[in-house]
């Protein structure tokens, strides 16, 4: 991708700074896979699921190499949360794809949380139900993989991080429930989650108020070895966010090099709590080069170039 605009003052500072440090991190991650080569304990067999069509949610086991399967194009292509692509990286060995109904998840079984949930934002799904806050294990999962549960999280010094929020799924009570899946959670510092994370949600949803219609993906960016939690969860290193806002006749198609995208890219780490969510706007490559994978896909070449390059000043 293009190079990345740099920022000025202290907030450009404070970007530079932690975008070195995931770099570095990643650069370790990469020597240490070319070194030691394809390992079989690191990718655990994870045999199909012969009833996984039949389920309300859908869980499609990924191709064990090369290139994102033609099983998984089909049964996402008409997704109505990933109009904008399927996000991909190099392996996707550990990418388990959940149809949540209300939104989708990259389930990654050797870190036992989401690579990413992606789900698109407008008015229908806002509402006034009353936020279930029952965390439960996915059924989603088949019965071989470990469900996470509340045990993993007790007294860690972490919360229950939504990927997908409960706020941005009010329109019933089962869309709200469904947010609670340990699938759609990551482990994140109580700062973090109710602070610059929270506030950009609710900026979000104020643009979805107004009529607007979002395509979100969030996720987390990992050091290697990444810290765990309870029964080896997986804790970020940051967690991002790429929200691409449309008008509300607008439509996927209607994507240009005009269009509003705000990315952004927030250290789990103390301190957090301090800043707003503004001052962790980034572009879109730059979270592509900390996570490793491929965002808005389905969007014109040309076009990615331009909006991916970007950082918005909204």
């Amino acid at each position: 991708m293009t190079a990345k605009r740099v920022r000025q003052g202290r907030r450009g500072s404070l970007l530079r700074t932690f975008l070195c440090a995931i770099s570095l991190l990643l650069q370790s991650r990469l020597l240490l896979v070319a070194c030691a080569g394809p390992s079989s304990a690191l990718r655990p067999d994870v045999p199909r699921d012969p009833d996984a069509g039949r389920q309300a949610r859908r869980s499609v086991p990924p191709a064990r190499s090369g290139p994102a399967s033609k099983g998984q194009e089909r049964a996402f292509a008409n997704n109505v949360h990933l109009a904008l692509g399927i996000p991909t990286d190099d392996d996707i060995s550990d990418d388990r794809l959940l149809d949540e109904r209300s939104f989708v998840v990259s389930y990654n079984p050797i870190r036992r949380v989401p690579n990413w949930a992606a789900w698109r934002l407008d008015r229908s799904y806002l509402g006034h139900v009353q936020r279930t806050r029952a965390f439960r294990p996915d059924p989603a999962l088949p019965a071989d993989l470990y469900r996470v549960d509340a045990s993993d999280y007790r007294h860690s010094g972490y919360d229950r991080g939504h990927l997908c929020p409960s706020a941005d799924r009010e329109d019933s009570s089962d869309d709200n429930a469904t947010t609670f899946v340990f699938t759609n959670t990551q482990p994140q510092l109580h700062e973090l989650n109710a602070g610059p994370w929270e506030r950009l949600e609710q900026y979000e949803r104020l643009r979805a108020e107004r009529g607007e219609l979002l395509y979100i993906v969030a996720g987390g960016v990992f050091s290697n070895p990444f810290s765990t939690i309870g029964h080896g969860v997986a804790v970020p290193a940051a967690n991002f966010k790429i929200v691409v806002i449309l008008r509300a006749e607008q439509k996927p198609a209607d994507v240009d090099a005009r269009t509003e995208v705000l990315a952004v890219l927030m250290p789990n780490e103390p301190g957090v709590g301090l800043h707003r969510w503004t001052e962790y706007l980034t572009s879109v490559d730059a979270i592509e080069s900390a996570s490793g994978y491929d965002f808005l896909n389905a969007i014109p070449e040309g076009v990615q170039r331009v909006i991916e390059a970007h950082i918005a000043r909204p």
